[in-house]
């Protein structure tokens, strides 16, 4: 059996971890879960949390957060996750989607603005120096509503 090599190496990094609570974020990055799950397809959302305490670089800190797309169903097939009940549907609506039977492409979210919790979540970290291994806290996006702050329109009628 012939198997594919790659020269590619994980690095391991610790993860961000800030207070928990909501925060002003932008969405920059939408993409395919490498991996698929028990249940079907998933896509990760990266946000931006806009606030310039996080801001390392002229960079603000990102965090992600993940969504079915696709259901596996007992034959094996797939079926759509985008209904009008389901949480990718909430997280699209919060960035200003309406529902429709029309689609949804994801790209067209990217730059919009909204209200993410963060919450927190324990991982394992090995550091590579001393090979010690720690239970260290991190955050991610638990949910995603929509931003209540933005500045409202205002239409100015010329004469």
């Amino acid at each position: 059996m012939k198997m594919e090599v790659s020269d590619k190496v994980a690095v391991p990094q610790k993860r961000p971890h800030i207070k928990k609570g909501f925060y002003h974020a932008r969405l920059v990055e939408v993409k395919p879960k490498k991996t698929e799950s028990k249940y079907g397809k998933k896509i990760v959302l990266l946000f931006e949390i806009l606030n310039d305490a996080f801001k390392q670089n002229g960079k603000y800190l990102q965090l992600a957060t993940e969504a079915y797309y696709e259901y596996k169903q007992d034959d094996g097939s797939y079926r759509t996750a985008v209904t009008p009940n389901s949480r990718i549907t909430q997280i699209f609506q919060a960035l200003g989607w309406k529902f429709t039977t029309q689609g949804l492409d994801t790209n067209d979210f990217i730059g919009a603005e909204a209200e993410v919790l963060v919450d927190d979540y324990e991982y394992e970290y090995t550091d590579p120096n001393t090979n010690k291994t720690e239970i260290l806290k991190a955050s991610t996006i638990n949910d995603v509503n929509k931003w209540e702050d933005q500045p409202e329109v205002v239409e100015e009628v010329v004469e």
